[in-house]
């Protein structure tokens, strides 16, 4: 089973939390769970922690889907 979740580094606190890569896309806007400011995720963003965070979302999407294609392909008779 893959983690679904991504560890993401807050600009201003500096503290970590997790966020589901399905949410984490260009333009989607989450609050910090410790200081509560509104995050944008933004491929051009400047924060090389924002860019991180939506890299690995795709990365981990990418692996998701491709366990699910796996599963799909066994299960056939």
């Amino acid at each position: 089973m893959i983690d679904d979740k991504v560890k993401v580094k807050c600009p201003k606190c500096s503290m970590m939390f997790r966020e589901r890569a399905q949410n984490l896309r260009n333009g989607f806007q989450t609050n910090c769970r410790h200081c509560n400011r509104l995050i944008t995720f933004d491929t051009s963003s400047e924060d090389r922690n924002i860019r991180r965070a939506l890299l690995s979302a795709r990365e981990v999407r990418i692996a998701i889907e491709a366990a699910r294609a796996k599963l799909r392909g066994n299960a056939a008779p």
